[in-house]
């Protein structure tokens, strides 16, 4: 090599060659799992049948699952705490100097809300050895900065308050989005600010769609302001009131309402003297234009005389009917064949007989088949419950009986809860545990059955498993207050096996 050469660096290097895309090893694939959460519509769904707990969690632990995590996280809320300690810490009392970071932060939360439950028994929260008043909600609901609503996205509001401290503090709760108010206000509140409070509603949920009213205050206390209050919710589709709140100036209301299709009845309640002389309802033609579902109490006298009356009633596919005085049976035969002609298209009917009132004339004894013989004429019927003070007494010619008359039935309940104070005016009140096999073979459709069975006949077990009959799909048997019958408990066990 010549003096001052230099060997090159790059003399012993391999000319460049070009390499292909498929001689590139692949990186390695992400996990199925993860491929399939990277979709947002599969991780919303998995989300959302995830525990509390687990979306806490999911909430930490990337950008991307943490907005999912909090929509179903404080989608629905048990309790109104949280919301109040997104804008101070929990304590006696709430302080109303609240800054606009905290307000910013609490708007970021407010907005997933969908659904809120709020009970007065439950105003003082503890948490970590702190606690927060009741009042906290009135301070947070004057000065909040979002205008008419603390909760913009509520759409299902469940409200119970017993004083009249917090029974108008649920109007920044109310939003136009809300479809579902539920409102359980106790005697305590005074009538003044339970007139106030729906005078105060008025207007402020125009999408309501479904409203529940549980009070045991008399209808007198807002008789006027809530049949107002009905004028303002155009688009209801179910009201649920007491069963004393069935007047004119609220039927008349609630008849104007172009989608209402359920009126019924909140049973939490009951006063005596409501329920001697019942509720007359009038539904004259042109109102109701869209009622399918009707509950209510009334007499047999009263209630025929619906039934008689041309109108909404015979676009009736449910009703839950109460008479809770003693009736003998031919003014029970007379309602229900008015029943039959005024309902043709009936599909769910339920019957509530059990008396509750001294009253000098005992019932005339255990029902059968041959009582409710009119309703044999609802084809349609898919669901039938009686509730009386004494036992059902079923016969298997009864069973094929039925299964012709009513080939879309589905649940049966037959008086399985008599009253145990009641004397039986028959040893033999009951149906004979056998006529399950009946049923399996007219009726195998068959859903729900409820029935008080006989206490003497113990049936024979057969040991050849591929006995004709059978229910096809799940069944559901409930005794009600039936005790074994004979004391058997293996025999009863086979027979139903």
């Amino acid at each position: 090599m010549a003096a001052g050469k230099r060997k090159s660096r790059t003399s012993n290097v391999l000319p460049k060659e070009e390499v292909s895309p498929e001689a590139v090893p692949p990186l390695p694939l992400l996990a199925a799992s993860t491929r399939a959460l990277a979709v947002p519509e599969i991780l919303t769904s998995v989300l959302g049948l995830s525990k509390k707990e687990d979306l806490a969690c999911a909430a930490l632990t990337c950008r991307k699952w943490s907005p999912v995590a909090l929509d179903h996280l404080w989608k629905e809320l048990d309790s109104i705490a949280p919301l109040l300690a997104l804008v101070q810490p929990l304590r006696l009392e709430f302080e109303g100097n609240v800054a606009d970071a905290d307000w910013v932060r609490f708007r970021g939360y407010a907005c997933r809300v969908r659904s809120l439950k709020y009970d007065e028994n439950d105003r003082i929260f503890e948490k970590k050895g702190t606690f927060i008043a009741f009042s906290a909600i009135q301070t947070l609901a004057v000065v909040h900065p979002f205008g008419p609503s603390l909760l913009p996205n509520l759409d299902d509001l469940s409200w119970c308050c017993t004083t009249d401290d917090t029974i108008l503090s649920i109007l920044p709760f109310i939003s136009s989005s809300l479809s579902t108010l539920k409102l359980d206000i106790e005697e305590t509140v005074s009538e003044e600010n339970f007139q106030r409070l729906f005078r105060s509603l008025a207007h402020r949920a125009p999408n309501l769609g479904h409203f529940k009213l549980s009070t045991p205050r008399p209808v007198t206390t807002i008789n006027e302001s809530l049949a107002q209050w009905f004028n303002s919710t155009p688009k209801l589709q179910t009201a649920i009131l007491p069963q004393f709140f069935h007047t004119p100036e609220i039927l008349a209301s609630l008849g104007r309402l172009p989608q209402l299709h359920g009126l019924e009845t909140d049973w939490s309640w009951e006063h005596t003297d409501y329920i001697q002389r019942g509720t007359s309802l009038l539904f004259p033609n042109g109102t109701y234009p869209s009622l399918r579902t009707l509950h209510f109490h009334s007499s047999l006298a009263l209630a025929t005389k619906l039934l008689k009356t041309p109108g909404p009633v015979s676009q009736l596919k449910e009703v839950c009917f109460s008479s809770r005085k003693c009736h003998p049976f031919k003014s029970l035969e007379v309602f229900l064949s008015a029943l039959a002609r005024g309902c043709p298209q009936l599909e769910v009917l339920f019957l509530n007989f059990a008396t509750i009132i001294a009253d000098h004339d005992a019932p005339d004894g255990p029902l059968t088949l041959d009582e409710f013989r009119p309703c044999l004429a609802l084809t349609h019927l898919r669901e039938f419950r009686v509730a009386y003070d004494y036992p059902f007494t079923l016969r298997d010619v009864d069973v094929w009986e039925m299964s012709r008359a009513w080939k879309n039935l589905r649940a049966l309940r037959l008086c399985s809860d008599p009253d145990p104070d009641a004397e039986n005016p028959s040893e033999n009140a009951g149906t004979p545990i056998n006529v399950l096999k009946t049923f399996s073979v007219a009726i195998p459709n068959l859903e729900y059955l409820s029935l008080y069975f006989l206490d003497k006949e113990v049936p024979q077990f057969e040991p050849d498993l591929a006995l004709e009959g059978g229910f096809i799909g799940p069944f559901e048997l409930d005794v009600g207050f039936s005790v074994v019958p004979g004391d058997d408990d293996h025999a009863i066990g086979y027979f139903l096996g």
